[in-house]
């Protein structure tokens, strides 16, 4: 796997479980946007995941998260692997 590319997913891993407040990306305006909606809601989920949720109350974030990802896939065709 490309350094970039590790370093990168290392870094999303890093903020989806809050050891880091941000990361910075680069690219186009949409790309970057459809990233940082992946990140957001892995985030949401990871928290949701981690705390005394139910899983019918966490099932709505899960789709939030799919939608999110399968919308970065489609535009960019980059699989979210979180």
């Amino acid at each position: 796997m490309d350094p970039v590319k590790r370093q990168f997913l290392k870094d999303c891993v890093k903020y989806i479980r809050g050891e880091i407040s941000e990361i910075k990306l680069s690219g186009p305006k949409k790309t970057i946007k459809l990233f940082s909606e992946a990140l957001k809601e892995s985030r949401n989920l990871y928290a949701a995941l981690n705390s005394s949720k139910k899983m019918p109350d966490v099932l709505p974030i899960l789709e939030s998260k799919r939608t999110a990802t399968l919308h970065l896939r489609r535009a960019t065709g980059f699989v979210w692997p979180f």
